[in-house]
């Protein structure tokens, strides 16, 4: 079997699934039902449920479903934007009617674009926030510092 590059969140990096929670989340995408998969692979429904559970098969079987139909963004400005000639079409044609259309259409399709992109720079702000690595460095040796206030302390007592 050849490796396939998966959909995930990021192109560049292939995401790490197992053959087996491919073909579980591949049959679940499918079925939509973990009962139906399971009698679909013969396999026990808790063995099912496990592979559903893994990070890396949830991330794909999202991908997957928004990459799908009108889920996919692209998908659905297409329609957006097919529905507007239309509207236009019609107008030019009738040389009648209501502009109202046209600019309810036009309105609508700004603030999709403007929650897709809002959405988009809140995942940005989230992927930054991710936490960074910290190197904390211990030196046990005595400094000039340590060293002046042991003097300074033996000489007292």
């Amino acid at each position: 079997m050849l490796p396939t590059i998966l959909p995930n969140q990021h192109p560049a990096e292939p995401l790490q699934i197992s053959p087996e929670a491919l073909e579980v989340a591949n049959s679940y995408l499918t079925s939509q039902s973990h009962a139906q998969v399971a009698a679909d692979l013969d396999l026990p429904e808790t063995v099912v449920l496990g592979y559903l559970d893994r990070p890396e098969v949830k991330r794909y079987i999202d991908q997957v479903f928004f990459d799908q139909g009108f889920n996919n963004r692209f998908m659905l400005r297409k329609a957006m934007d097919t529905l507007i000639s239309r509207k236009f079409q019609e107008l030019d044609e009738a040389e009648v009617g209501s502009s109202k259309d046209i600019a309810d259409l036009l309105a609508l399709s700004h603030k999709m674009t403007m929650e897709q992109l809002d959405r988009q720079i809140q995942l940005e702000k989230l992927k930054d926030k991710t936490p960074t690595t910290q190197t904390n460095i211990q030196i046990n040796d005595l400094s000039n510092h340590q060293k002046l206030l042991e003097r300074l302390l033996q000489n007292k007592l």
